[in-house]
């Protein structure tokens, strides 16, 4: 798939633009608050529902209009899909095909991820972001993952409401526990096999941008050697007291190591980039492969914080990828011709097509 046309309306500094976009390639430049990261955003909006730069989407809203609009046309293997995002009100109004969709179905249509100046954070920050990102993943690639989650979120929320209620809810402790480690168990499973894929395209992309050996370690949120029933009545009085389930996959982190020490601990700022750059890059592999498919693959200003040798392994590395790539730079100087099929200047808010 590819997203070939998209209109931005009210978008941050953007007033209105429309872009016609490669389905390769497409570069994006401008000075310093132009306006270009908001046109990536603007794709993200669109196909994940929420900014990767801010969690208020309210912030987007260009000053003084009442709402922001993100229309996008994708073309599959076998007809044109358009997408609609309207923020208002302070509601996100999500479209497919001219009908109100819901995140799941606009997300499988356009898979998009971003590489960014805060894309270090996926390394040294906490589990949370790596548990969105590898779940993303396992989304795309496994079509029975969404249901699996979904009722283990449900089963989830049902036993921690029966261990913070006494009575009746704690009789029925024992059968939301039997339920959620069922269920728990198939998450685990559909993780570790994702995660599995993902480790060998992630070593070679660490290799290529970083020439180090970055293995991947699944934590699946419960004590190694034991099962998750077993881990689960070894924490009941702990959850009886928090009123929370303490174990789990919803408690599952991913770690990246180099020489066995983790590159949060080791890695410089610039290092952690990149190496979150080698695990998003992984997944889209794994998604080309496992799919037959190619994602939308966000780069915003791809030097920041590198020096000139690691930019253009980076560049390198985009040039290699299946995925449709949009990404932004301050000039177009030096830009290899094989990164420039679609070129785009920003000024003002003001996109304009070269």
């Amino acid at each position: 798939m590819s997203l070939h046309r998209l209109r931005i309306t009210a978008f941050r500094c953007i007033e209105a633009a429309e872009l016609a976009l490669d389905p390769s390639r497409n570069y994006i430049y401008g000075a310093n608050g132009a306006g270009k990261s908001s046109v990536l955003e603007a794709i993200f909006l669109l196909g994940r529902g929420r900014s990767f730069r801010t969690r208020r989407t309210r912030a987007l809203v260009r000053h003084g209009q009442e709402a922001l609009t993100v229309y996008g046309e994708v073309d599959d293997s076998v007809r044109t899909r358009r997408l609609g995002a309207t923020f208002g009100g302070g509601h996100l109004d999500r479209r497919l095909d001219g009908e109100r969709a819901k995140g799941s179905a606009v997300a499988e249509i356009l898979p998009v991820h971003a590489i960014g100046p805060d894309s270090h954070d996926l390394i040294e920050g906490g589990p949370i972001g790596r548990r969105r990102l590898i779940d993303w993943g396992v989304f795309h690639v496994e079509r029975a993952y969404l249901e699996a989650w979904q009722r283990y979120r449900r089963l989830l929320g049902q036993r921690n409401t029966a261990l913070k209620t006494g009575g009746t809810g704690a009789r029925q402790l024992g059968v939301w526990t039997t339920a959620l480690t069922e269920a728990g168990e198939e998450i685990d499973r559909f993780r570790s096999d994702y995660v599995d894929r993902l480790a060998a395209s992630v070593a070679e992309h660490a290799r290529a941008l970083l020439g180090i050996d970055v293995t991947v370690d699944y934590h699946r949120g419960w004590p190694a050697g034991i099962t998750l029933a077993d881990a689960l009545a070894a924490s009941e009085a702990r959850d009886r007291l928090s009123g929370h389930t303490e174990v789990g996959p919803h408690r599952a982190d991913v770690t990246l190591q180099v020489d066995g020490h983790e590159v949060r601990n080791v890695a410089s700022r610039g290092q952690q980039k990149l190496v979150a750059a080698a695990l998003i890059l992984a997944q889209e592999t794994v998604l080309a492969v496992a799919r037959g498919t190619r994602g939308v693959l966000l780069v915003d200003d791809p030097a920041a914080e590198l020096d000139g040798g690691a930019v253009d392994r980076l560049l390198d590395r985009l040039a290699g990828v299946q995925s449709q790539v949009v990404f932004t730079g301050l000039t177009p100087r030096g830009l290899p011709a094989r990164l420039s099929s679609a070129l785009f200047h920003v000024e003002h808010g003001r996109v304009v097509a070269l």
